[in-house]
């Protein structure tokens, strides 16, 4: 067995792993031999998700995910050019760019210089281009798909990336980001916890999480008030999810809370999935096709403050809008699905489990909201072209596949 096929056994057992049937490698030639290009493709970006974390969604939902519909499967590296253990920015700009730049970095090279991301590029050949985000728009492994910057903070010229690159559609929270400028208290909250269990374990959950400072804001720097002009450029701006799910056609900016949206104990309800389903209603309206970033950043929290509970219902949470796009693509039949995770929260491992009760318990080694390990993350891929994403890759080979894909 030479290394390319080892390569592709390796990244099948991940898939494995979750119920999908097996491909056996004459078939995965076969595929190849007659696959064709995809019109569209979702990229569901995964913050802190690595194989644990999908594993104890998978065993809360007693083995019942739309994730096991996905065709191919594959490892990724998450490791930043500086360091060795990333962050979302980081990760996303080597997704969005196809260059591993330094931990912080919103799509820009390793002199802080803007590199073209692929929404621009699909931009440029008259696709479409849209953006989900479960919490805000401006969250770590959003803004490189939006704008530049040599950090996340930036936070008026990533925000104006929205109106300045002409995104079509856009969903989620943080509509004060767009007329204020943040003086002080931006960030997650912190905490942590060593470790947890599910309800019906042996025991309560430790670790609680924390929230942080109130957010200062002030007036923009640049005296714009995007939000004005996405409306003056034609833009529906609604500013709830029942406004939001109304939109049938045009162009959507869609603001689901004015900084950031519940999670799912808190209420946060069918918001997420649906948006995505929104979104891709929206976009299929492009007859040259669309590119649409799916952003979820609940789990990672939720890892990073030892909340097993929450993270199994932020986790099956997640992987229902992902059984929205695959309904999408199935019914399609011209839309890749990619799910990818982002540097795992926390250095999760499952020490105990039970998937006929759906109970799981887990410890951190990592504890803390800004920690990440620097392990390679699971990838998954459905529809044409799903065969390419098959095995071991870095995290910049995305963007060269998904480029070459769509022609662009």
């Amino acid at each position: 067995m030479n290394r390319r096929e080892s390569l592709k056994l390796l990244g099948s057992l991940p898939l494995l792993a979750f119920g999908a049937s097996h491909v056996s490698a004459s078939e995965h030639t076969n595929a190849k031999a007659n696959a064709k290009s995809p019109k569209n493709i979702v990229l569901v970006s995964a913050d802190g998700m690595g194989v644990c974390q999908w594993q104890a969604g998978m065993i809360a939902a007693k083995g019942k995910l739309n994730l096991s519909r996905m065709q191919s499967a594959g490892l990724v590296t998450t490791n930043p050019a500086d360091v060795f253990c990333g962050d979302a920015p980081s990760h996303s700009t080597a997704l969005a760019t196809g260059f591993n730049s330094k931990k912080g970095a919103v799509s820009v090279d390793l002199d802080n210089k803007a590199i073209k991301n692929i929404t621009e590029l699909v931009k440029e050949k008259g696709m479409a281009a849209g953006i989900v985000s479960a919490n805000s728009l401006v969250e770590g492994s959003i803004v490189p798909f939006v704008g530049h910057a040599p950090n996340r903070m930036a936070l008026e010229p990533l925000t104006a990336g929205f109106v300045d690159g002409d995104i079509d559609v856009f969903i989620g929270a943080g509509s004060d980001f767009f007329t204020k400028s943040v003086l002080s208290g931006f960030g997650p909250g912190g905490g942590g916890g060593q470790g947890g269990q599910r309800p019906g374990g042996q025991g309560t959950s430790v670790g609680q999480g924390g929230s942080g400072a109130a957010m200062q804001f002030g007036e923009r720097k640049d005296n714009r008030n995007l939000i004005n002009e996405l409306k003056n450029k034609g833009w529906q701006v609604c500013n709830s999810i029942d406004e939001i799910k109304q939109v049938k056609n045009g162009k959507l900016a869609g603001f689901t809370g004015e900084q950031s949206n519940p999670n799912i104990q808190q209420g946060r309800g069918d918001m997420f999935p649906a948006s995505v389903e929104t979104a891709l209603n929206i976009l299929q309206n492009n007859a040259k096709g669309f590119f649409l970033m799916v952003g979820d950043m609940y789990v990672d929290r939720a890892s990073h403050n030892g909340r097993i509970e929450l993270l199994c219902d932020e986790t099956i949470d997640l992987d229902r809008a992902v059984g929205k796009t695959l309904d999408f693509a199935e019914k399609d039949g011209n839309t890749l699905v990619l799910v990818v995770g982002s540097p795992e929260a926390s250095g999760m491992s499952l020490v105990d489990g039970n998937i006929a009760e759906g109970k799981v318990e887990a410890k951190w080694s990592m504890p803390g909201m800004a920690n990440h390990s620097g392990t390679q993350v699971l990838m998954f891929a459905y529809g044409p072209g799903a065969e390419e994403f098959t095995g071991v890759w870095e995290n910049t080979d995305l963007f060269t596949k998904m480029r070459k894909l769509l022609s662009v």
